[in-house]
C-alpha cells in the first residue's frame, strides 16, 4: 500500500522525475490526485518533494503503463497522418488555385463535390445523392444492389470520394458510410424494393417522379 507522506518531510521514496520543474498548478492536481492537501503557505518546493514521495511509492502495473502510452502514441499518429494528409490536400489545392477538400460531403462545403466524373465536364454542387441517381441510371433496369451502386460512383466519382475511413468499429470509407445513409433515409428520392439478388441483397432504384 501507499506509505504515509508527510508534506515538507522527506522519506526513503525516491523517483527520477524531478517534481520541481512543474508549475505551482501542477503540483497542486498531483496533491489532489494523491490526496494530499498542502497548506497555501507551503513552498513549492516542498511540496514537490511530497509529490516526488507519493509518487514514488504508489505501485504501479508495467505492463497497463506501457500499453497505455503505446495506445497513446498510436493515437497521435493517427492524428497526425490525418493533419499530414488534409495539409498535403491544402498544398495541391492552393498550387491549382483551387480549394481544398474537407472531410464533409464529397470534398467540398455543405456536401457538394469539386472535381469531376470520368468522360464529362466539371460537375460543381454535385452531392452523393446526384451520384447515387446516376449509378441507378447507368445500371441495367435502373437498378441495383447498395455494391452495384458503389462500383459505378467509385469508377465513376473517384476524384470526388472521401476515402477516410468512418470512426468506429466499421472502418469504412466516408464516402460509402453516406451513400449507404442517404440511399436508406431518402425515400423521396431513392425506392427500396422487397425483390433482392441471388445472394439476398437488396435491390433499390429510382423513385417515381425522382431525376
Amino acid at each position: 500500500g501507499r506509505r504515509p507522506v508527510h508534506l515538507g518531510m522527506t522519506s526513503g521514496a525516491t523517483s527520477v522525475c524531478d517534481f520541481r520543474k512543474l508549475p505551482r498548478p501542477a503540483l497542486n492536481r498531483l496533491a489532489a490526485h494523491y490526496g494530499l492537501k498542502p497548506e497555501s503557505s507551503l513552498a513549492s518546493s516542498s511540496l514537490a518533494v511530497a509529490v516526488s514521495e507519493a509518487f514514488a511509492c504508489e505501485a504501479v502495473d508495467e505492463e497497463q503503463v506501457l500499453l497505455g502510452l503505446l495506445r497513446h502514441d498510436a493515437s497521435r499518429g493517427r492524428r497526425g497522418s490525418s493533419n499530414g494528409r488534409l495539409e498535403k490536400r491544402a498544398t495541391t489545392a492552393a498550387a491549382r488555385g483551387g480549394k481544398p477538400s474537407g472531410a464533409r460531403g464529397v470534398g467540398a462545403p455543405n456536401g457538394h463535390a469539386g472535381a469531376t466524373p470520368r468522360n464529362s465536364k466539371r460537375a460543381r454542387g454535385m452531392t452523393y445523392g446526384d451520384m447515387i441517381s446516376a449509378a441507378l441510371k447507368a445500371l441495367p433496369s435502373r437498378r441495383g444492389t447498395l455494391e452495384d451502386i458503389y462500383s459505378v460512383i467509385e469508377e465513376e466519382f473517384s476524384a470526388q470520394l472521401n476515402t477516410e475511413l468512418e470512426a468506429g468499429p466499421r472502418q469504412v470509407p466516408v464516402w460509402k458510410a453516406s451513400v449507404r445513409k442517404i440511399i436508406n433515409l431518402n425515400s423521396v428520392r431513392f425506392h427500396r424494393t422487397s425483390a433482392t439478388d441471388a445472394s439476398g441483397h437488396t435491390i433499390f432504384e429510382l423513385a417515381k417522379g425522382a431525376s
